[in-house]
């Protein structure tokens, strides 16, 4: 599997014009083959301009983004298969679905890859399994689906495309609790299942104290703060100075710590708090 480092990256909107806008600003970040890594920060903060560098849908102002130690804007070859290599989520991607069934919809990558027959077959039904989108479905439109079949079968195009990095930008936005514990379930599966890196853009705290085995979060276009979920989340004033929230659990501690409890550090579960407060009853799980 691959890994991706951004040197120096900085880019500007608009440069040179009135409306300049620095989104970027001399990133420096290394992300290891199979890691999963939560994205934090508030809108406009950059973290979402941060991700499109890194399958080149952005070209860097200045700086370089490496891809197992090449630049993967070094020829218009390597930016090709980068896109293929890293594969990225955007937004609501239901709303980019567009061919006539589930299956071709799927396929659509993998297609693009050059597959064919039984391994375009295979490729689709990897995606398709990884992103909880069951087969009855392969031969309906994607407009008769309810809102999340459709953004399950948007992922499940990426996947079949068996990404070595996978990048998604607020999968879980607009869902109800179960479908966004069922799409969360099934990036993590496929993380682990694959060795695949994934990186994922949350404004869920309780999501990303859950699934992330490192957090970084992004602040007026510098990193802020790069750390386990333990170590990031037990920084909550720095954390809602820049306009974000911590894990429910997170807040639940200071509260009984502000109270006089003895509670430890690096509770950012629910699971976590439940063994913080039977442990100080002196109780069992």
């Amino acid at each position: 599997m691959a890994e991706i480092r951004l040197e120096q990256l900085r880019h500007v909107y608009s440069q040179g014009t009135p409306f300049e806008k620095v989104a970027l600003d001399c990133i420096n970040l290394t992300i290891p083959s199979n890691q999963l890594l939560v994205l934090l920060g508030h809108t406009g903060s950059g973290k979402s301009t941060l991700v499109q560098h890194l399958n080149g849908l952005l070209k860097p102002t200045s700086g370089s983004v490496l891809l197992d130690g090449q630049d993967i804007h070094r020829s218009k070859q390597a930016l090709h298969e980068t896109r293929f290599q890293v594969g990225l989520v955007m937004q609501y991607p239901e709303y980019q679905l567009f061919e006539e069934t589930v299956y071709k919809d799927i396929a659509f990558g993998p297609s693009n890859m050059g597959l064919k027959g039984s391994e375009l077959e295979e490729h689709v039904r990897l995606g398709a399994n990884f992103a909880g989108v069951s087969e009855e479905l392969f031969d309906k439109s994607p407009l008769d689906l309810s809102g999340g079949q459709k953004r399950r079968v948007a992922i499940a195009g990426v996947l079949a495309m068996k990404p070595g990095i996978l990048i998604l930008d607020e999968p879980t936005a607009g869902l109800d609790p179960a479908g966004c514990d069922d799409i969360l379930a099934n990036v993590k599966r496929y993380k682990e299942e694959t060795g695949s890196t994934v990186i994922l853009i949350s404004h869920n705290m309780n999501a990303a104290a859950a699934i992330a085995e490192r957090i970084v979060v992004v602040c007026k276009g510098n990193i802020a703060l790069d750390g386990t979920p333990d170590e990031v989340f037990a920084r909550a004033r720095e954390l809602r100075e820049m306009g974000l929230q911590i894990p429910d659990a997170t807040t639940v501690r200071l509260l009984l710590r502000d109270k006089g409890f003895a509670m430890p550090d690096g509770i950012s579960t629910a699971q976590e708090l439940v063994d913080a407060v039977m442990a100080l009853k002196g109780g069992k799980n």
